[in-house]
């Protein structure tokens, strides 16, 4: 069983690898593990990173978002609530008011959000 659960969580892992765009060292050291251990479970589950990439549904991954301008007479939100930036998987980024432009920036980037 213990071999069943750790297969689980290394195909998903290798899946977001493939999925983030990142390098194998970038990725594995957000991970906290080995590059090559990410590269030896990725051939051992027959995940290539490139046939993955060609799978991937480009139509799920916008580079842009439409964006919807408010009237000239609307109200701004309160200086106290923050910005929530919602990436296609799901996860939610929250920005306080008082965020610092270059670490947002930074952040973004991280994320695979400029490309």
């Amino acid at each position: 069983m213990w071999m069943d659960e750790s297969t689980r969580i290394w195909r998903d892992r290798v899946a977001r690898w493939h999925k983030s765009g990142h390098s194998a060292r970038v990725f594995a050291e957000q991970e906290g593990v080995s590059a090559g251990t990410l590269y030896s479970w990725s051939r051992r589950l027959g995940m290539k990173r490139s046939e993955y990439r060609q799978r991937l549904d480009k139509a799920t991954l916008p580079a842009l978002l439409p964006v919807v301008v408010a009237p000239s007479g609307a109200t701004a939100p309160s200086l106290g609530a923050a910005l929530e930036i919602v990436l296609p998987d799901g996860a939610v980024v929250r920005v306080p008011p008082t965020f610092d432009e270059d670490t947002l920036s930074r952040v973004v980037r991280a994320l695979g959000g400029s490309r």
